[in-house]
This record gives C-alpha cells, sequence and structure tokens, in this order.
C-alpha cells in the first residue's frame, strides 16, 4: 500500500496532467472509475448490496456514465440514519478518517473519506488555488475555524501562512491581525467570503490599510455577486470561488479567466430538475456528485442540496482545459450572529451542531445580542446528551456570555420568500 505522502503526490501529479485532456478522454476516465466504483459498492458496501438487488441492477454490467441513472439518488437523511451500512466491509484498508460535517442546513453528519479520496481532493484543491496564482510556500492569509487556543492567530513558518481563527473574528483581534498581514505581507488571501469582507471593514473603520494580495480564493458559503464587488474593492485583485463539500464528491473551480468549472477529472457531476431525479434539460437545478475515490464509504449520485446554472453558449473557455462552465452557485445563505463581546460568526457556526445525534436540521435565531434561541427538527435518537453536545460546541463559539434556549420544533422559521435559513438574525445582522 502506498503511504500517504506518496497518495498525495501521485495524486498531484495525475491532476496536473488531467487538467489538459480533451473531453472525450475526461468522460472514458469517468466511465472507467465509475466502473471500479459501483463494482466495488456492489460486493463490498451493505446499504448497495441491497440496494441493486431491490431495483434489479447488476453492477458487473455496468458500461459507465450511461448507465448511472438506473442508480437511485442518495439523500443527506439516508447517510445520517444509515451510515453503518454505507461503509464497506473493507474500509479499513483503505485508511479511515472521520468528517463530520451541517452544511448550510445544519443535518449533521458523520462519514468517512478514505486515505485515496483524501488525497485526490487536495490535489484538485491545490491545482485550483494554483489556477489562482497560488503556488508552495507562497505567503498566505488564511481567514477560517482552526481552534487556535490561547490565541486569536498564529504564524506557521513551515508553510509560510498567517492563519486566524474565524472564531475569534472582531475588532481588535482583527486590528492586530491587520498589523501581521502589513509586516509579513502575504500575497494570497483565503477564507469564508463574510469573514474576509468583516476582516476589511474594521481596517476601512479604522481608516487602515491593509497589505493587499495578489489574489483571494474564497469557498465555505456562497459568494454573491455583492459580496464579490465588495471583496474586490477591498483588496483590489482577482477573487476566485472554490466549492466543494466534506464528503469529497463534488468540485467547482474558478480558473484565471474567471470561470467556475466542475472538475470532472475528480468527480462525476450531474444536474437534476428540481423537486425531481430526472436530469435538467436547461442545465438548471440541483447539484449531484459521484466521487470518484471514496472506496471506503462510496456516495453514489449523492444530493448536495445546493443548485447551479450551466452555462449553456457552448463556447470553450479561453484557459483551454475541458471542464463545464458553470454560470452560478446557488447555494444556502444566512445572516450572522454578533456575540456580546463582538465577534462576528457566520457560516462558520454550521459546525457547532456537527455532534447533534438524532438532529434532522437546525436553525440559530438571534433576537438580542446576549440571545439566541437554537431550533431543532429531531427524531427519536435524539436525547439529553445529544443537546448537551450542542450546547459544548456552540459555547466553544458563542462564549458564556450569550444565553441559549432549544426548541424542539416540527419545521424551521422560514423567511418570506421561502427559504430556511441556518442562520437568522432579528437584530439586522442580515446577509450581505
Amino acid at each position: 500500500m502506498l503511504s500517504i505522502a506518496a497518495k498525495y503526490l501521485k495524486s498531484y501529479l495525475f491532476y496536473q496532467k488531467s487538467q489538459r485532456w480533451s473531453r472525450d478522454r475526461i468522460e472514458a476516465h469517468q466511465d472507467e472509475m465509475l466502473k471500479r466504483l459501483i463494482r466495488h459498492a456492489g460486493k463490498q458496501v451493505p446499504y448497495y448490496r441491497r440496494l441493486f438487488r431491490s431495483v434489479g441492477f447488476d453492477p458487473e454490467s455496468f458500461r459507465g456514465r450511461e448507465d448511472l441513472t438506473r442508480i437511485p439518488l442518495l439523500d443527506k437523511e439516508t447517510v445520517r440514519t444509515r451510515r453503518d451500512e454505507l461503509i464497506a466491509d473493507n474500509a479499513r484498508s483503505y485508511g479511515i478518517t472521520w468528517e463530520s460535517t451541517s452544511g448550510s442546513t445544519g443535518t449533521p453528519l458523520h462519514l468517512i473519506v478514505d486515505r485515496g479520496a483524501q488525497a485526490a481532493k487536495l490535489a484538485a484543491l491545490l491545482r485550483s488555488y494554483q489556477w489562482a496564482g497560488y503556488s508552495l510556500r507562497k505567503k498566505t492569509f488564511s481567514l477560517q475555524s482552526y481552534y487556535i487556543e490561547n490565541a486569536d492567530f498564529e504564524y506557521k513558518p513551515v508553510f509560510n501562512v498567517l492563519r486566524y481563527d474565524s472564531n475569534k473574528l472582531r475588532k481588535d483581534s482583527a486590528l492586530k491581525v491587520i498589523a501581521e498581514v502589513n509586516r509579513i505581507k502575504p500575497k494570497f488571501f483565503m477564507g469564508f467570503p463574510f469573514d474576509l469582507l468583516m476582516f476589511s471593514r474594521f481596517a476601512l473603520d479604522e481608516g487602515i490599510e491593509i497589505a493587499l494580495p495578489d489574489a483571494v480564493v474564497t469557498y465555505g458559503e456562497t459568494l454573491s455577486e455583492h459580496k464579490r464587488e465588495a471583496l474586490k474593492r477591498a483588496y483590489k485583485c482577482g477573487i476566485f470561488d472554490f466549492y466543494s463539500n466534506h464528503e469529497a464528491n463534488v468540485m467547482i473551480a474558478e480558473c484565471e479567466h474567471h470561470r467556475l468549472h466542475l472538475i470532472d477529472d475528480f468527480a462525476l457531476h450531474e444536474v437534476i430538475e428540481a423537486y425531481s431525479d430526472n436530469l435538467a434539460n436547461n442545465g438548471r437545478g440541483e447539484l449531484i456528485g459521484t466521487g470518484l475515490y471514496n472506496y471506503a464509504m462510496p456516495l453514489i449520485r449523492y444530493r448536495t442540496r445546493d443548485d447551479i446554472v450551466l452555462s449553456d453558449d457552448g463556447a470553450r473557455c479561453p484557459c483551454g482545459r475541458n471542464f463545464p462552465v458553470v454560470e452560478q452557485i446557488i447555494g444556502k445563505q444566512c445572516d450572522y450572529i454578533e456575540t456580546p463581546d463582538g465577534r462576528l460568526l457566520g457560516a462558520v457556526m454550521s459546525h457547532s451542531i456537527d455532534n447533534g445525534r438524532g438532529v434532522v436540521m437546525s436553525q440559530c435565531i438571534q433576537d438580542a445580542l446576549d440571545h439566541i434561541d437554537v431550533n431543532l427538527v429531531v427524531d427519536n435518537q435524539y436525547n439529553e446528551n445529544s443537546q448537551q453536545a450542542i450546547e459544548r460546541d456552540l459555547r466553544k463559539r458563542l462564549g458564556r456570555e450569550m444565553r441559549i434556549d432549544f426548541h424542539i420544533v416540527p419545521q424551521l422559521v422560514k423567511r418570506d420568500g421561502g427559504k430556511t435559513p441556518f442562520i437568522l438574525s432579528k437584530i439586522g445582522r442580515t446577509y450581505v
């Protein structure tokens, strides 16, 4: 078995070459990888053994993309409630790493991403960042949830990265980090759009300039056009969006010509019509992903609950890559929470629900600076320990001054337009 370092290197070299493949070669690669994965799932994964028998599907005769729609879609609720059945009998031979996510819907999931899938995801991610101008050990500023103990930020000289813990995002700590940014002068910024925008606003409020980067990569939440333009004004450079998930079965990245691409050498992507399982004819609908590498816990035709719009102009991107072009990612949008000590917490809050056993969906509603209501839709696995785990993880971000009330509800609160945000602010801290 290859060491993890060897797997990373092999994946990195593969993705450097495959980005220049013809469309026919990309699709042939998808077909070959799908055949291996589907046959493996039919033999080694209890959930798929039963599913394939029930729908009369023979994995040995599977031909590739043309047969994929014969397999029913997989939703988050099935992964949540039947997780153990989705783990391969021989999963340990692929290396087990547990991931947890609640995503923008507040539905806690725990799943395995094996070493091969981890290596593939990291290599594909690094290539995407290279499109934005990143190179190994380039001076970088990273603003995300690091849980840095006894400090708000730290510098990692081995990786040449200044890391700011987004759980500590407030004006006084941001001003200290801005001083470090101006001293180190990193040329590559990365983080959630909301966090990076608030970071720049703290500097603007104090009349302080930030040493400008060459590029900014955003991820973790929907990059609205309004936020993109605001980030451009703040950092005076190109803004590059990146989309993936913890499940390692979808990826979208923005190339140097600022066009979004489905990363089809990493996963098989489909777009289906709303409220159906039919492939969309107009290129607009829900994004469905099948990871090509995760043999320990294959998730086949997995529903992301995020919508995208594919380009219909048929023109090849000037970057020369034969990956489909995405016009728009229509993900979930939420407000943000302000804590009594002045910290601003956006989509990073979703991970507070990761360990809530029995939680189907969740929502945080702030109605005062020192109070939030947490609405939970639960099933029979929910118990007192579940609530204690959620409160413990919420406290890591919210601190001790925030009052938290939990409510078991039949459904979550919707906006007037019908959308259900994970965070809903009643004190004016609305989505930007």
